[in-house]
């Protein structure tokens, strides 16, 4: 029930470490892959994962029209779209700018919001005719759940994206557009994001060392996860398999929050 053969894929933020491996596994199980990111991708990076490739700002109201004017042209429906792409900043309160407040928010939150609005034409259409709809997955972050050090935009970001993917996940059932939309929470993962938030709490004198914030972090969730740890859990969403999972939030942390 994880075979994904012939549906059509959006991945945002795909050039990343988490990115490139959500469209490698969906592409594994046969779905159609269009990775999408700001930063524009080599022919080989297609080649390797799978998937073809298209430029994209997720704060652009106008790129998500374009990209939804391709994929309908191209494949009539769009049956899993997952708002990957996301932005971090790591500051005190006292530090952070409106001007970066802003930044975050319009990644993180404006993202997925513009995406699945412009994107919710094709997800109907081929909601009708897949046994448990299209599926919408948003990656948030434990970040959105606890309070993080130094991360109050990158976390009221998250928690923003968490609440909008139960809120879509409710009103698309009561107005049965057949349409899942869930979350996933990734803690600590082995990406250059997190070793940004490490350098940061080295500077803030947290960590002597990134290589002893990841031994310590690693220490507490029994290691960091492997970005295909959340590439596998995005698959099992987007599939039948979890056809009955709406609206839910899939913590992968190694136990972090359950401390």
């Amino acid at each position: 029930m994880t075979d994904l053969v012939g549906r059509i894929a959006v991945v945002t933020g795909c050039r990343g470490g988490l990115g490139t491996q959500t469209c490698r596994r969906l592409a594994e199980a046969g779905a159609i892959v269009v990775g999408a990111d700001i930063v524009k991708v080599d022919d080989k990076w297609a080649r390797d994962v799978g998937a073809s490739y298209t430029q994209l700002d997720v704060t652009r109201e106008a790129d998500w029209g374009a990209l939804a004017d391709r994929v309908g042209r191209l494949h009539g429906r769009l049956d899993i779209l997952v708002h990957n792409a996301g932005v971090v900043a790591i500051n005190t309160i006292a530090e952070t700018s409106l001007a970066e407040w802003k930044r975050i928010m319009a990644v993180n939150a404006d993202g997925p919001f513009l995406g699945t609005r412009a994107m919710l034409p094709l997800l109907r259409d081929a909601g009708a005719q897949t046994p448990f709809g299209a599926s919408v997955v948003v990656i948030s972050s434990v970040a959105g759940l606890v309070g993080t050090r130094f991360c109050a935009a990158y976390g009221a970001s998250k928690g923003a994206s968490r609440l909008f993917a139960k809120a879509a996940a409710v009103e698309f059932a009561a107005l049965s557009h057949r349409i899942r939309v869930n979350s996933v929470h990734p803690g600590g993962v082995q990406t250059a994001m997190v070793d940004h938030i490490f350098e940061r709490y080295v500077e803030a004198g947290i960590y002597p060392s990134v290589e002893e914030g990841r031994r310590r972090t690693g220490r507490v969730m029994g290691g960091l996860a492997a970005p295909d740890d959340i590439a596998k859990a995005v698959r099992f969403l987007a599939s039948d398999a979890a056809g009955h999972m709406n609206g839910a939030e899939l913590v992968i942390d190694g136990g972090f929050t359950a401390a």
